[in-house]
């Protein structure tokens, strides 16, 4: 690199979806909220140009 890249401020949305097909056809089980995700570290790929 010529410059670092992640000397800039960027963000990164990391999403935990909760329901789906079967979370939206037979509701979804309430006890186990609320809850957290905890990231220990991220690994960000340059995607491939086709």
């Amino acid at each position: 690199y010529k410059v670092w890249p992640f000397d800039k401020r960027f963000h990164l949305l990391l999403n935990v979806a909760v329901g789906g097909d079967w979370g939206g056809a037979q509701g979804i089980d309430n006890s186990t909220f609320p809850n957290a995700m905890e990231v220990d570290y991220v690994r960000v790929y340059k995607m491939i140009e086709k």
